[in-house]
């Protein structure tokens, strides 16, 4: 089975070297998955985007399955990155599995640049924002399956716990996850996490104030975008 991005074909069952083609595969599966990764960035407002992924969220078990040695082995690229938000999208609770193995993965030393450059080790970035990435899909299966939210929430807790790289996300997650349940969370950890408990909320009153301006906002946005304005202007 392969996996196309744009016009390279990647062989995602046995990880081997992505070779160059034009043409796609004939099963439906190989075709809504070449949707769903052409047309990533326009997301939900694609239907074609929208089609595809909940064909392929129909058959995740094979999906994921076939892309773990993938994902596990892609050097530092946006590929990495890319097949870790997907399988998150996909929803299926193996990929929590997966998504923890490869955040659980050595990261690779970043190089170190000569002195005066102000070039960064690209590879290295690409290697953490997939790690980042990875906390984040975990996260996002509870919306597909709200029936695994215990287990992601356990998995979580453990990041946070044990993970430095990804800690401030894990936390991140669990207050969007639980929002005032949250603070529940408390007990299992120590006194130098106390700060991400501790964040500033406004006041209730303030809250209302901002949703209602926020709201205001984008319709007024969506009125110029109807009527052909610019969004912003200059005075």
């Amino acid at each position: 089975m392969i996996l196309f991005a744009g016009l390279v074909a990647i062989p995602y069952s046995s990880g081997g070297v992505a070779e160059p083609t034009s043409q796609l595969d004939e099963r439906p599966l190989d075709r809504h998955l070449y949707v769903v990764v052409s047309q990533m960035d326009r997301g939900a407002r694609s239907r074609e985007f929208r089609e595809s992924l909940a064909f392929v969220s129909a058959h995740a078990d094979q999906v994921v399955a076939a892309w773990s040695g993938l994902l596990l082995a892609q050097p530092g690229t946006f590929r990495k990155w890319q097949l870790a938000y997907l399988v998150g999208e996909f929803g299926d609770e193996s990929a929590i599995t997966l998504l923890r193995a490869l955040i659980d993965e050595p990261l690779p030393s970043a190089q170190q640049a000569r002195e005066g450059s102000h070039m960064i080790d690209l590879a290295y970035t690409e290697d953490v924002a997939s790690r980042i990435q990875a906390v984040m899909s975990i996260a996002r299966i509870a919306s597909h399956r709200p029936e695994l939210r215990d287990r992601i929430v356990s998995e979580l807790v453990a990041l946070g716990r044990d993970v430095p790289l990804v800690k401030s996300t894990a936390f991140f997650e669990l207050h969007k996850l639980l929002g005032s349940d949250f603070q529940t969370l408390r007990g299992y950890f120590g006194s130098e996490d106390a700060h991400h408990f501790d964040g500033f909320m406004p006041p209730p009153e303030w809250q209302a104030l901002l949703q209602r301006r926020t709201q205001e906002h984008r319709d007024k946005e969506w009125e110029r975008r109807q009527e052909g304005e610019p969004v912003c202007r200059r005075e």
